[in-house]
């Protein structure tokens, strides 16, 4: 009796349907912890700039839009670069516009359209945080490989154009 109200309960519960082992294999899970890791890395490394790993992404991407000759970047075009949805990118840029170091604006083609830009300050920000971003770089590599790194990127690279939704 007591094994058949056991049986009873696992289908209750579908305690019996958990597959550990593919649990255990989940690509979030391990991309996840892989991540999560790699972004302490860097935030560490980046500390004495006072930006996180990514804020540095963001002013990156920012800086590279102004030197391709576009001032601004809708938030639209911001998050699906960074492959975020624009209310994480407004919380993520908080703290940037707190610091002057971004600025808000308008589409001047689309008043509607809000756009972000680097400031003078977030460049001098950016510039003396290269050497720090560059040091943690350097170490993922010297820890991976060189050929790892390179192969690794690739990879992420193709995963997140391919699993985009």
């Amino acid at each position: 009796m007591p094994g058949r109200q056991r049986g009873r309960q696992e289908k209750a519960t579908g305690e019996s349907e958990i597959d550990l082992r593919a649990v255990q294999g989940c690509t979030c899970m391990h991309l996840r912890r892989t991540t999560r890791r790699v972004t302490q890395l860097y935030d560490r490394r980046l500390a004495p700039a006072g930006i996180t790993a990514g804020q540095f992404s963001l002013l990156g991407r920012l800086y590279g839009a102004k030197l391709q000759g576009e001032d601004a970047l809708s938030i639209g075009a911001l998050a699906e670069q960074h492959g975020m949805d624009p209310t994480t990118l407004n919380r993520n840029l908080k703290p940037l516009l707190s610091a002057g170091l971004v600025r808000d604006g308008l589409d001047p083609t689309d008043r509607r359209v809000r756009t972000v830009s680097l400031t003078d300050a977030g460049r001098r920000r950016l510039a003396s945080a290269m050497p720090l971003w560059r040091e943690a770089q350097q170490y993922v590599e010297s820890v991976l490989g060189a050929e790892a790194t390179l192969a690794l990127n690739g990879l992420l690279d193709l995963s997140a154009t391919k699993l985009t939704t």
